[in-house]
């Protein structure tokens, strides 16, 4: 059976409860019994002392007779046949008993130790006795037995017993109860938070805030940040159903242009630009296929030589200076082919319009990553940077691309939490910059 939260802490909290109040129990019915009986033994001591006094030894006994017990007085317990109280002294020639004994004898005398004695005495009663040894004026080493009725003892702490079951078995239940209450009280956040997880579903909401207390608040947090992120990357899916429909217009409207124009469509044509779009299709598909937002650690300066490397032979013919600006050890954590796709479109951007020079340089500060590609190109000026980063978004007709590489690292980079901002590079061109979580 598989048991809920809420089951299990009224689970624990019962057993805990049970545990603590048997244990307690048992310790107070065990310090309770030894109190009673040590009361009772103190008395039993006490007329063992009186007892003791009244023994003496006739001048002409024999070293292993025991001594005389002198008549006790009227209304001595111990002068009362089978009165409960009996006392027997042993260790000399014979064993001499009180008078309430008669002619009985005591049975089960069970010694406990520490002087302490059990018996069943002749009217088959319990009994409890303590023992002290004598030595009459020095005559030898007697032991001097004490007995008296248990009952009264025993009925007193049956009595307790049964007062101490009821209020334990009352605290038993009022723990239960604070269990249950608490289980039912300490869940309440989370019941606030399946509750607003039920409204984000349903599109009541669109965050779950910091309502649910301090421990459940950074859960919120993260919940919320997993729900910006989701919806990041259904975003990212649109943008790339949209920028393959845009990539596929071009060839598709060239093979439509030369059907209308002719009536047999060159069959080279048709077959470059078949490739061209399924060389599109499967870029594409790659990249619905990539981490959208995983998080893995990637080395930057490697990366970013790669794709200069790359970049600089095509683009060999216009002899261009590709310098990597990158510190060792500065890393990324993320998808390494987003990375790719990223730092790929902007510096395959910068290539096409710089004239002699591209520069990449990165830094991490603030639990930000900061990387910079820049080109001495013409650059853009001030309307056009506000339009660059649209989708399809073209400023020369002449220079080869689809005029999707810029929006589709803006969408990247944002489905990360980060950005992508255009502006003047130092070098004169244009400076791409993204600015990325670390």
């Amino acid at each position: 059976m598989r048991l809920g939260l809420a089951g299990r802490l009224i689970l624990s909290g019962t057993f805990a409860a049970t545990v603590l109040v048997l244990a307690s129990g048992w310790v107070l019915h065990a310090a309770l019994h030894e109190a009673m009986r040590s009361g009772f033994e103190q008395r039993l001591s006490e007329r063992a002392e009186l007892l003791a006094a009244r023994f003496e030894r006739r001048p002409d006994a024999g070293p292993q007779e025991a001594p005389v017990y002198r008549e006790p007085r009227i209304g001595d317990d111990f002068g009362r046949i089978f009165s409960g109280w009996y006392w027997r002294l042993s260790g000399a020639a014979k064993v001499e008993n009180s008078r309430s004994l008669w002619d009985a004898e005591l049975s089960e005398v069970r010694d406990l130790g520490a002087g302490r004695l059990d018996a069943i005495g002749p009217q088959q009663e319990s009994l409890f006795g303590v023992s002290r040894r004598l030595d009459p004026q020095g005559q030898g080493d007697l032991r001097l037995e004490v007995f008296g009725p248990a009952e009264p003892v025993l009925v007193e702490l049956r009595s307790f017993d049964r007062l101490l079951m009821a209020m334990f078995a009352g605290l038993l239940l009022a723990l239960v109860a604070v269990s249950l209450l608490q289980a039912r009280f300490g869940l309440t956040p989370l019941a606030r938070l399946r509750a607003g997880l039920a409204q984000v579903d349903e599109g009541a909401r669109e965050r779950l805030g910091s309502e649910y207390g301090p421990d459940l608040d950074p859960l919120a947090g993260e919940l919320d940040g997993l729900l910006e992120r989701n919806a990041r990357i259904v975003a990212r899916a649109r943008g790339h159903a949209a920028d393959l429909a845009h990539a596929l217009k071009k060839p598709l409207a060239l093979m439509q242009g030369e059907a209308d124009a002719a009536e047999r469509v060159p069959a080279e044509l048709v077959r470059g630009q078949v490739r061209s779009m399924v060389q599109l299709i499967e870029r594409h598909l790659a990249r619905a296929g990539s981490g959208a937002g995983e998080r893995r650690r990637v080395e930057l300066r490697p990366r970013v030589a790669a794709l200069a490397a790359l970049l600089r032979q095509l683009h060999a013919a216009r002899g261009l200076d590709w310098r990597v600006e990158v510190p060792e050890s500065l890393y990324w954590r993320g998808e390494p082919t987003d990375l790719e796709e990223m730092l790929g479109n902007l510096m395959d951007n910068a290539g096409k319009w710089a004239r002699t020079q591209v520069c990449v340089g990165a830094l991490a500060q603030d639990g930000v990553l900061t990387i910079r590609i820049d080109d001495d190109g013409p650059g853009l000026g001030e309307a056009q940077l506000a339009q660059a980063a649209q989708r399809g978004r073209r400023f020369d007709e002449q220079v080869e691309g689809s005029g999707l590489g810029l929006a589709i690292s803006a969408d990247i980079a944002a489905t990360y939490g980060g950005a992508l901002a255009l502006s003047r590079a130092p070098l004169g061109g244009l400076r791409a910059e993204l600015r990325l979580p670390s």
